[in-house]
C-alpha cells in the first residue's frame, strides 16, 4: 500500500518537522505516530513490533516521513506473507507424519487400557495451530515398535554473525498522589472542560473522561485546545502550563523558551552536549554530535550544499535540504500569511511568531525589554536581542568591490545592497531609480506634497527625514539634545519609565 492511498490515514497539516524514525526535516507530506491508526493496525503497533520503540517514546509532535512509512508498510506486509506461508508449510509436512503413524497401534493403545477418552487427549491436533503433539505411553510403545520420520532441520552457518539483541533501559516511573492529580486537574479546567464530543457529558478528571469515551463509545479519548488535539493528559498539562507561562519551559544555558518539556530536552541534546560525549566529528566542519545518525544527517547537508540540489531560483542560497529551501522561498519571497492578527491586522507566516506577536499586545513594552549581558543594550524584545548578539559572534568583513569593513555580516550584505547593488525601484513621474523603499517614498512625497514628517518642536513639516533632523538641531538644539539624552539613557537602561 503506497502512501496516500488508504482513506483513513491522515496527514499532518503542520510546520515543517523531524521524522522519528530517520530524523530528517521533512514536509507536510507526513503521518502523525500518535493520531494515525486504520481497521487494519497503528504507526505505534508496528513501531513496537519490528523496532525497540515502547508506547512511552511517543508524543503528540512525532510524524513519520513518506519515505519511512513506505519501507515500514512494505516490510509488515512483507512479514504477513512469509509468516502464512510458512504455517501452511509446516501444517502440510506435520499432517504427512502424522498419516504414516499405524492404525493398530492408536486401537491396540485404546484396548491395553480400555479408556478411550482418556486417551484421545494425548493425540492434540489444533486445527490452525502448525504445532501438532503426539504423546505415546511407553507400555504401548513395547507391543510395537516404529520410527517416526523426523524433518530435517539445517544448521546455521558458524560463521554468519549472530544478531544481539538491544536490552532496553528500565523506565523509571514516578506515583503521584491522589492530591497531585487533582491539582493537575484543576490546571486543565481552567483552560479547557473534560466535554465528550459524541455526548456532550462533563467528566470531572481525566481518567474518567477516558473511562467514559472507552466504555460507551469504543473510541480513544482526546481533548482539543488551540485546535490540536492530545491524547495524553501529560502533554494537555504542559500546553496550558506554557499559555499561563510562556516562558515555563526554557533552556537553563541559552533561556530559549520551547512549548513542552520535550523540546527542552531535545534542544539540550543537541545544542549544549559536552565535547567529551559528542564523539561524532564532521571532517569538513568543526561540528561534533552525539550520535551516528545525526552525523550522517549532517553529512548529507554538506552533499546537498556542494551538489547545489537545494539551491533558490530567485537569490541563488544553497540550503542542506529541499525542506529547508522550501522553508526560504515562503517566508522570504513569497512570505503567504496564514495567520492574521486580529488586533493589527499583521500577517504572519510562522505560527510561532504569530504567537509571540499576540504576546506582544498583551504585555507592556516594559515588560518585553531585554538587556545584552555583553554590551548592556536594552531591546524592546527577545527576537531583537537574539539578532543581536548573532552579530557579536561574528567577525568583521571585507568588501571584496571596494575594501570596506563592516562588522558583520548583515552588516556587509547592506553595504553591497546600497553601494553597489542596482537600483530597481523606479519613480513613476519622474522615472528615477532608487535602492531603498524609504527613498522612493520620500521622493513621491515632493511630487504629491504629502508631509511625511513633523517637528516635535513646532508646527513644521518636511517630507524627508533628513530635512526634519537638520531642522530640529539647528531651530531648536536645546530641546534636541534633552530627547537625545532621554533616548540614549533608555536604551542604555538607565530610565526604566516608558516614554
Amino acid at each position: 500500500m503506497e502512501l496516500g492511498v488508504h482513506e483513513n490515514l491522515k496527514f499532518e497539516n503542520e510546520t515543517f518537522s523531524k521524522c522519528f524514525t530517520c530524523l530528517l526535516v521533512t514536509d507536510n507530506d507526513a503521518l502523525s505516530v500518535l493520531n494515525c491508526q486504520s481497521s487494519e493496525y497503528a504507526i505505534t503497533d508496528l513501531l513496537t513490533k519490528y523496532f525497540w520503540f515502547q508506547y512511552d517514546d511517543f508524543r503528540e509532535d512525532h510524524i513519520l516521513c513518506a519515505t519511512c512509512w513506505n519501507q515500514l508498510n512494505s516490510f509488515h506486509r512483507f512479514y504477513l506473507k512469509v509468516a502464512s506461508n510458512h504455517k501452511r508449510l509446516n501444517q502440510s509436512t506435520e499432517a504427512a507424519d502424522i498419516e504414516v503413524l499405524p492404525k493398530e497401534l492408536e486401537l491396540n493403545s485404546f484396548e491395553a487400557n480400555g479408556n478411550s477418552s482418556s486417551q484421545e487427549s494425548n493425540l492434540k491436533v489444533a486445527g490452525d495451530d502448525p504445532i501438532v503433539k503426539v504423546e505415546i505411553e511407553s507400555d504401548c510403545c513395547s507391543e510395537k515398535s516404529f520410527d517416526v520420520p523426523k524433518r530435517k532441520v539445517s544448521k546455521r552457518k558458524t560463521g554468519r554473525k549472530q544478531a544481539v539483541k538491544k536490552e532496553r533501559k528500565p523506565i523509571s516511573y514516578k506515583v503521584k498522589t491522589a492530591q497531585q492529580l487533582a491539582d493537575e486537574d484543576k490546571i486543565i479546567r481552567t483552560h479547557v472542560q473534560y466535554t465528550c464530543e459524541t455526548c456532550a457529558g462533563i467528566s470531572p478528571t481525566f481518567t474518567s473522561f477516558q473511562k467514559h469515551v472507552k466504555d460507551s463509545h469504543g473510541t480513544k479519548a482526546f481533548i482539543v485546545c488551540c485546535g490540536r488535539r492530545y491524547y495524553k493528559k501529560v502533554n494537555l498539562l504542559e500546553h496550558v502550563q506554557q499559555l499561563d507561562k510562556p516562558d515555563l519551559f526554557k533552556c537553563d544555558v541559552c533561556f530559549k523558551s520551547f512549548i513542552n518539556n520535550h523540546g527542552v530536552r531535545r534542544h539540550k541534546q543537541q545544542m549544549h552536549l559536552p565535547d567529551e560525549i559528542k564523539i561524532y566529528r564532521c571532517e569538513r566542519c568543526p561540528k561534533r554530535f552525539a550520535k551516528q545518525s545525526h552525523l550522517s544527517v549532517h553529512l548529507k547537508g554538506h552533499e546537498t550544499l556542494d551538489n547545489e540540489t537545494a539551491k533558490c531560483a530567485e537569490c541563488e542560497k544553497s540550503f542542506p535540504s529541499e525542506a529547508l529551501l522550501k522553508t526560504h522561498i515562503k517566508i522570504r519571497h513569497t512570505r503567504p500569511t496564514d495567520y492574521i492578527c486580529d488586533v493589527c491586522a499583521k500577517g504572519f507566516y510562522s505560527k510561532t511568531d504569530f504567537l509571540r506577536h499576540k504576546k506582544e499586545h498583551e504585555l507592556s513594552p516594559a515588560a518585553l525589554r531585554v538587556q545584552c549581558d555583553i554590551c548592556q543594550l536594552w531591546f524592546r524584545s527577545r527576537i531583537h536581542l537574539n539578532d543581536h548578539k548573532r552579530r557579536h559572534r561574528q567577525p568583521p568583513v571585507t568588501c571584496d568591490l571596494c575594501g570596506h569593513t563592516s562588522p558583520n555580516k548583515k552588516a556587509m550584505a547592506s553595504h553591497k545592497r546600497l553601494r553597489h547593488g542596482e537600483s530597481s525601484l523606479v519613480c513613476q513621474e519622474c522615472g528615477k531609480t532608487f535602492k531603498r523603499p524609504i527613498s522612493l517614498r520620500e521622493h513621491m512625497a515632493s511630487h504629491t506634497g504629502d508631509a511625511l514628517y513633523s517637528c516635535n518642536f513646532c508646527e513644521r513639516t518636511f517630507n524627508s527625514s533628513a530635512n526634519m533632523f537638520s531642522h530640529r538641531k539647528k531651530m531648536h538644539p536645546e530641546e534636541w539634545m534633552q530627547l537625545r539624552n532621554v533616548q540614549l539613557a533608555e536604551r542604555r537602561g538607565e530610565l526604566d519609565s516608558e516614554r
